[in-house]
């Protein structure tokens, strides 16, 4: 179950990783658009922002499985 998981966090960080770098290929207007508010937590507003913040908490949280189960697999 947990190498489940720790595959569909994985998935989900590789996900991300590929949306941010491929934000500059937007139109401009929606990037202004989407980046209006710079201090608001809401992603229609504060896209780029919480993408870079969810990149690092997914990111961790997959790390943190493949850790777990490759340490129960080991042991």
């Amino acid at each position: 179950m947990l190498l489940y998981i720790s595959i569909l966090f994985s998935l989900l960080s590789l996900f991300l990783i590929v949306y941010a770098f491929t934000l500059p290929l937007f139109p401009e207007e929606w990037r202004i658009k989407v980046n209006s508010r710079p201090h608001s937590l809401n992603p229609k507003y504060n896209n780029e922002s919480l993408t870079g913040i969810l990149i690092i908490i997914v990111s961790a949280i997959a790390f943190i499985c493949w850790s777990i189960f490759l340490y129960d697999y080991l042991i």
